[in-house]
């Protein structure tokens, strides 16, 4: 976020946020293979922070490239959200055409975004039942399967995307999970990848403090672990389906909501608040999934390959998700005004979440947060 900061103090003004009922000094900041269903298309560049190279919504995009060969297998790879100027959006089109550029073709992926094969949820579902083929799926999805999982989404856990891409890829830390999720869910999670921090943005005011949230209502995904730390932050949190969100600010069913910069931009919330609050209180892993039906009907050839290009998206879309982060947060200052605090001390906000680790370590014990924690502090 630094290097936001020198960016948003170029493009906006008075970003000397006054919270709610005080002043605050806050600084700105800057399934087995199925009939492919989209249309042919040629190889979709590596997502920017300009439109999609396969941005046609509510189409299949497919990644086969003009190499005159026909696919032999095509795959079709579901996400929820839209599909321009996104980091799951990104990670897809990655993926197939490092998948094209491998197989030589003869492997095609049709990217269906915008929650075509359904929720979250549902996309988990059918990768069980060997119905859907891959997803992008985020972490907090898998906690309703394997509750375990909610570790990675605990409030203030990483402080930088180095700590958490250290985490999300040791095999000490996660393979149990996910082995358990192959093994019961018949889920393969072949990488994860970058969903950024999630932060704060909602119509009433800048948020500062804890203080700042009390009474707002905030909307957060149906997860036990979100729900519990904006309950500890004092708010209202709301459960509500992402698509309802745009109209539910509109009419004043919610407040605001906290998401990655990324879908503030994609999902159009920018468009109604007024406020952006960088309080990067939970980070987002985003993975990277194929169905076991799909993976096991895979010659030890075609598995290399798509091993390769999921790694391959993975880096890459790592590397590039910040400065997509960049532009879309000074493109939404320019575009609407909005207005957008850092919060340097993030203090406060910890203490206040503490319930949330106190209830998870009762659950389920202090061994993976001491693992996590003893990684993290090796990386200092």
């Amino acid at each position: 976020m630094r290097r936001i900061l020198g960016i948003m103090l170029a493009v906006t003004v008075a970003l000397g946020a006054t919270a709610c009922g005080k002043s605050a000094g806050g600084s700105a900041k800057g399934a087995a293979a199925g009939t492919p269903t989209g249309t042919e298309k040629s190889a979709p560049a590596a997502a920017g922070a300009e439109k999609s190279a396969s941005a046609d919504e509510g189409t299949g995009q497919s990644a086969l490239a003009d190499t005159g060969t026909e696919p032999e297998l095509v795959i079709q790879l579901g996400h929820i959200d839209p599909a321009t100027n996104d980091p799951y959006q990104m990670l897809a089109e990655l993926f197939a055409g490092k998948v094209k550029e491998l197989s030589g073709g003869t492997i095609q992926i049709d990217i269906l975004s915008d929650a075509q094969l359904g929720s979250e949820a549902s996309m988990i579902e059918g990768m069980k039942l060997g119905t859907i083929d891959c997803a992008i799926i985020s972490n907090f999805s898998y906690s309703s399967n394997i509750p375990e999982f909610c570790t990675f989404d605990m409030p203030y856990l990483f402080t930088s995307e180095k700590q958490a891409h250290a985490v999300m890829d040791s095999q000490d830390i996660t393979g149990d999970l996910i082995q358990k999720l192959y093994d019961e869910y018949d889920v393969k999670i072949l990488a994860y990848a970058e969903g950024g921090f999630r932060s704060v943005i909602n119509t009433k005011c800048a948020v500062n403090t804890p203080e700042d949230l009390k009474s707002m209502k905030i909307r957060v995904p149906g997860n036990e672990t979100y729900l519990a730390t904006f309950s500890a932050l004092g708010s209202n949190p709301v459960s509500m389906a992402s698509s309802e969100c745009y109209t539910g600010l509109q009419q004043g069913t919610i407040d605001g909501l906290e998401q990655p910069i990324g879908p503030m931009y994609s999902y159009k919330s920018y468009e109604v608040c007024k406020y952006i609050s960088l309080t990067e209180h939970l980070y987002n892993p985003i993975s990277l999934t194929v169905s076991r039906s799909l993976w096991e009907s895979l010659s030890e050839e075609q598995k290399g390959w798509i091993l390769e290009a999921a790694e391959y998206a993975r880096d890459t879309e790592r590397a590039q998700v910040p400065e997509l982060n960049e532009k879309l947060l000074k493109a939404m200052v320019e575009e609407k005004g909005i207005e957008v605090n850092e919060i340097e001390d993030k203090e406060a906000f910890r203490k206040a979440v503490q319930p949330v680790y106190d209830e998870y370590t009762a659950k389920y014990g202090s061994e993976r947060l001491d693992k996590i924690n003893a990684l993290i502090d090796s990386l200092k």
